[in-house]
């Protein structure tokens, strides 16, 4: 089986990159992290996916980048604003 782009984790990690917002991105990543890990645990028992176990390595990664600039940030965040209700853009209805 061919490795496919566009998988629920895929997107989920490209929603992390490009939020802008830094209340909204710490959700993002957990999000991402959450169903990534899913994904891990489903490759875990299938035969096969070279491909796709790459590009989660990859995709773990960039989110540990993600999560360090934001612990690293000099930006205040207000602490009294809770974060939006963040969905994954393709689960949303």
């Amino acid at each position: 089986m061919a490795f496919q782009w566009g998988s629920e984790w895929q997107q989920c990690y490209v929603e992390a990159l490009l939020e802008r917002d830094a209340v909204n991105l710490a959700a993002r990543i957990e999000i991402a992290e959450r169903v990534i890990l899913a994904r891990v645990e489903e490759l875990c028992v299938a035969t096969g996916g070279e491909e796709e176990w790459q590009a989660i390595e990859h995709a773990i990664s960039g989110l540990a980048v993600l999560r360090r600039e934001i612990l690293k940030s000099p930006i205040e965040i207000n602490k009294a604003r809770k974060p939006d209700v963040v969905k994954p853009r393709m689960l949303a209805s």
